[in-house]
């Protein structure tokens, strides 16, 4: 079954999706907010969705992933379903809003089709880190039992969609992809998906994540996107590129050198 794309499913309060790897999951958005930003499944989530499946495939036993501004939690069940232990994570109102109803509602069918474990958290990047809820005393987990509330740091690979859009958000999402790359011993890949509505936006982001960061960016190639997007076999099979037109899919990655310098620098 094809997934539509997200601009002409936004009305749906309760979203059937299927996920790359044939996982059948429902999705709850919320489109009568005044605010409905991450309320709603986005077109850089569903393509990065696809292309992580085609580029990661499954996951060791016991890695970690952690998935920023996760809004209906799309990438972050995508994740899961390849069996990576995922922390979703995205501001209070979000979290409370739909994430962890998405996370709560699919959690148990992911765990049963071998996916892993899988946990909805608040991080707020304009919080200091130390107050971020890395473990199972902080944090608003609901009801999930301790088992559950054990995805920690260090991460095996971090990923966002559709978080670049607004500029003051810029910084505090660099700072916050910076500090958490530092907790792995060597940097984890960042996979980043955006619309490029504002292309001076865009390229401003990119030369503040080189220049004052240290992270190594490169774009993925739109031809190798456009394949797994168009693919018939896939659960997108969009052949109108003006469907996802602007989408595109980046790989970070801090670059050893600003690492070892910022280590040196905490010392």
């Amino acid at each position: 079954m094809h997934n539509l794309p997200a601009h002409t499913t936004k009305h749906c309060q309760e979203l059937a999706y299927t996920l790359p790897n044939g996982t059948d999951v429902t999705i709850a958005q919320d489109d009568a907010s005044i605010d409905s930003t991450g309320r709603t499944v986005w077109l850089g989530a569903q393509v990065l969705s696809i292309y992580l499946q085609h580029m990661l495939g499954r996951a060791r036993r016991g890695w970690r992933a952690i998935d920023l501004g996760s809004g209906t939690g799309l990438v972050a069940l995508t994740l899961a379903s390849l069996g990576y232990d995922t922390l979703a994570t995205d501001v209070d109102f979000i979290v409370d809003g739909v994430l962890r109803r998405n996370v709560e509602a699919n959690r148990q069918k992911l765990r049963e089709g071998g996916g892993g474990r899988l946990e909805a958290r608040t991080l707020d990047w304009f919080v200091d880190p130390s107050s971020w809820p890395f473990s199972s005393e902080g944090g608003d987990t609901g009801q999930a039992s301790e088992a559950m509330m054990s995805i920690q740091p260090p991460f095996n690979l971090i990923t966002t969609a559709d978080t670049v859009y607004d500029p003051s958000l810029s910084t505090p999402l660099l700072s916050t992809l910076r500090f958490l790359s530092l907790l792995s011993s060597l940097p984890p890949p960042i996979y980043l998906a955006l619309e490029a509505r504002d292309p001076a936006l865009v390229a401003a982001f990119f030369r503040a994540a080189v220049d004052d960061f240290g992270f190594k960016c490169a774009r993925i190639e739109h031809a190798q996107v456009k394949k797994l997007v168009e693919d018939k076999e896939g659960t997108l099979g969009w052949e109108n590129e003006e469907d996802w037109e602007g989408v595109e899919l980046w790989k970070l990655k801090l670059s050893r050198a600003a690492a070892g310098e910022e280590r040196r620098r905490r010392q």
